[in-house]
């Protein structure tokens, strides 16, 4: 599981940078989206069932700028994690890897999906060198 972990941060981080280098926050919340069910894989692999309330994501946190963005996010991550509710920490953690081998092997091919439906002009997404991603 260890080595997943390392493979999605290493993933994630790219898009990360691409959000902050290159100001392509949609392609970053696109793979947040994707993402969301190996969030919830993870934390049912190293915690088990959901063991926190939903929060009340309306209360902004020091250097928050948008409370939308936090009750979003927070909101799909905790139900995600609560779609693992009755997974043993040993199968999460199989499920955990799989999904992450998945994701390797599909982010490519993501990206370009992600690619043509940010672009107004779809022929123009696929023009584009696709194949760095940082």
């Amino acid at each position: 599981m260890e080595n997943a972990l390392e493979d999605f941060k290493r993933i994630r981080a790219q898009f990360v940078q691409r959000k902050v280098l290159k100001y392509e926050f949609e392609l970053f919340t696109k793979f947040e989206n994707h993402t969301r069910h190996v969030w919830g894989l993870y934390q049912q692999a190293i915690v088990g069932d959901v063991n926190v309330p939903k929060l009340n994501y309306m209360e902004i946190d020091e250097g928050e700028k948008s409370w939308m963005w936090r009750w979003i996010n927070g909101n799909e991550k905790w139900h995600a994690w609560n779609k693992c509710r009755g997974l043993t920490k040993e199968e999460a953690s199989e499920q955990y890897v799989e999904a992450v081998q998945k994701l390797k092997i599909d982010i490519q091919q993501l990206l370009i999906n992600w690619k043509i439906e940010i672009s107004n002009e779809p022929t123009a997404a696929m023009n584009n060198n696709i194949n760095n991603i940082a």
